[in-house]
């Protein structure tokens, strides 16, 4: 029988690490250089960190995040912290609908290779010797004939 075993490797990335879910002050560029450094599988978590009510997540179309058009996301979350799977791969893009001109925004590819794994199945127990098989059947049988002896000897067959 064989049997195929799973690893999971997701991981948690808290968006703009330290300095969160807010409006940069160098525009755009801090969420592209902070998205630059990581590679995105499948399973992996965005964690957005914000002010609720000064900011929110907005999942958007790629031609919404070049134009900063927040009239209608996939998807909006408005209450921190937002904790969001990747869970397909390819491009993600996310606005914040307050601050969007202002360059908070986030762009992020989920690479093809996922982050959980299916290794090959283990592989089989070595051959038996001979002579090992030999000697495995006799205990066997040694033990079987010692428990019938018993038996027999208690009036119990």
């Amino acid at each position: 029988m064989s049997m195929v075993f799973r690893s999971i490797s997701a991981t948690n990335y808290t968006v703009g690490d330290s300095f969160g879910w807010n409006t940069p002050s160098n525009g755009v560029s801090t969420y592209t250089t902070w998205a630059s450094g990581h590679t995105f599988h499948v399973g992996d978590v965005l964690v957005f960190n914000f002010v609720t009510g000064n900011h929110d997540v907005a999942r958007v179309t790629q031609s919404d995040y070049n134009n900063c058009n927040t009239g209608s996301p996939l998807s909006i979350m408005t209450t921190s912290p937002v904790d969001y799977v990747l869970n397909v791969t390819g491009s993600y893009y996310f606005i914040c609908t307050y601050h969007c001109s202002q360059g908070q925004k986030l762009q992020v590819t989920v690479d093809s290779s996922s982050g959980t794994t299916y290794g090959p199945p283990p592989p089989p127990p070595p051959p038996r010797s001979s002579a090992s098989s030999t000697s495995t059947a006799h205990a066997v049988a040694s033990c079987v004939m010692s428990i019938v002896l018993q038996k027999l000897a208690y009036g119990r067959i």
